[in-house]
């Protein structure tokens, strides 16, 4: 049977619908537009700018009433995880919904949909009714998630137990018996409309604001007051799994370090890690308390490897226990299909919202093994991808062609760009990387990390799939 986890964390919009739809300044409890977190997000970059002024944050809206509440399960897609929820599940938290009541089932992402999928979404559902003493459930499914929760509810004591249905971006509400919505679909838009949701894509739909507004109004029957995700006032717990990517699996036996780093660096700014721990056999990691300001590496390592995966994400504004470090043992597939060396870096970027190529991703590299000059690595071959690897092409060593790399391009959601990185395998530079979202350069978002040779180490970097207003 699938993978049960029991997580605690945490579109058919009118543009007069978002006017109506305020953020957290119609909170009392927000502080002043002057100096609130929301306002920091040119400064995130730690590249010479002046720190963000330390403020409260804010607190979530009065709590939903529990009869109101039900407990959410979401289904996530095709080498997907419940990474795909973790936006929304700050948002539902910020706007009043219980962190305690929400749940994904994650499954094998590379698997065929099939019985012990659907088995594996029963075992959630009936924990959560248990759990709560509810009757019933709200079930969210993304793109082959869809598929499965299509399947799910064909059977009528299953379909019993949900409440309200949500299918984002995949098998719709066709001969779906309980009451539904499929945001992206064009029978769910409003007298006006042109598009369900203007200018988003498969994963993006699974993951903005727009998409929440309008899965909120229809699971609670009014507007979220809180769209834009900015910093919680209570400290910032983060917690989630190492796994197996796609398949989901534990990595068990790693050894995970998390590190506070310089935010104008990536180096690490302490002799020893904030926390050490050992994965067992689900993957589970934490709670850890961290720094909503700070930034942190995590670093897996096998216990019986020299090999090291490295991840470096934008600060954590909001508590969350959908962190997932996606990786695999040294001998993964993807890991094969990648040139490493000693003197070069091998680098993955992501962001739960596609790229295209309206988006700029600007990548340089200052060190003592030599410089590299800003490249956008964003072409047309990178539309609709949400991960990008970067590193020297074997065909062509030492240059940056910027041409696509071999095998990635071929694979889900994936697509590779020869870019050349002087890496070394004690980091003696930085790369930084920044991300103008759809080349809006008044919103950058800018990480720092270290040039860690390929050799024995490999470096993912995660963008938000969310911009700080």
């Amino acid at each position: 049977m699938g993978r049960t986890l029991y997580l605690s964390a945490v579109s058919i919009v009118l543009s007069a619908w978002l006017a109506g739809c305020s953020d957290d300044s119609s909170s009392d409890t927000r502080p002043s537009t002057a100096g609130d977190a929301s306002d920091t997000g040119h400064h995130e970059d730690g590249g010479g700018h002046d720190p963000p002024t330390p403020t409260a944050g804010t607190d979530p809206l009065p709590r939903l009433p529990d009869d109101v509440a039900l407990p959410i399960v979401f289904v996530h897609g095709f080498s997907g995880s419940a990474q795909q929820f973790t936006s929304q599940a700050m948002r539902f938290v910020a706007n009043g919904y219980p962190s305690d009541r929400l749940r994904a089932y994650e499954h094998d992402g590379a698997g065929m949909a099939g019985t012990s999928f659907v088995e594996g979404t029963d075992a959630v559902v009936d924990e959560a009714r248990a759990t709560f003493g509810t009757d019933q459930v709200f079930l969210i499914g993304h793109s082959r998630g869809t598929s499965v929760s299509s399947m799910y509810l064909s059977d009528p004591a299953r379909a019993a137990k949900i409440a309200k249905y949500i299918s984002l971006d995949g098998a719709g509400c066709a001969s779906i018996t309980v009451p539904c919505i499929s945001p992206a679909q064009t029978t769910n838009m409003r007298p006006g409309q042109t598009h369900p949701i203007p200018g988003q894509r498969h994963v993006e739909v699974a993951t903005s604001k727009e998409a929440f507004a309008a899965q909120f109004e229809f699971l609670f029957g009014k507007a979220p007051k809180v769209l834009d995700i900015v910093k919680q006032r209570a400290p910032v717990e983060i917690s989630g799994r190492a796994v197996n990517s796609p398949a989901n699996t534990g990595l068990e036996g790693a050894t995970l370090e998390i590190w506070e780093v310089d935010s104008k660096t990536g180096m690490r700014a302490e002799d020893e890690p904030l926390e050490r721990l050992e994965i067992e056999g689900e993957g589970n990691w934490g709670p850890v308390k961290i720094d909503a300001e700070a930034h942190y590496e995590f670093v897996l390592a096998p216990n019986d490897s020299s090999y090291r995966h490295h991840f470096y994400e934008q600060p954590f504004l909001r508590s969350s226990e959908f962190v997932r470090l996606r990786s695999g043992p040294p001998d993964s597939v993807s890991r094969m299909n990648t040139n490493t060396g000693s003197g070069h870096v091998a680098l993955t970027v992501l962001r739960m919202r596609e790229w295209t190529p309206e988006d700029a991703l600007e990548v340089s590299t200052k060190s003592e093994s030599g410089d590299q000059d800003s490249r956008n690595v964003i072409s047309a071959a990178s539309n609709n991808r949400i991960a990008i690897f970067l590193h020297d092409d074997a065909a062509t060593p030492r240059e940056s062609t910027l041409e696509l790399l071999p095998w990635f391009p071929e694979q889900a959601f994936q697509t590779g760009v020869d870019l050349f990185m002087p890496g070394s395998d004690e980091p003696n530079g930085t790369i930084t990387l920044t991300n103008l979202p759809r080349g809006d350069a008044g919103k950058p978002q800018t990480l720092h990390v270290p040039n860690w040779a390929s050799a024995n180490h490999n470096v993912t970097v995660m963008f938000r799939d969310f911009v700080l207003e």
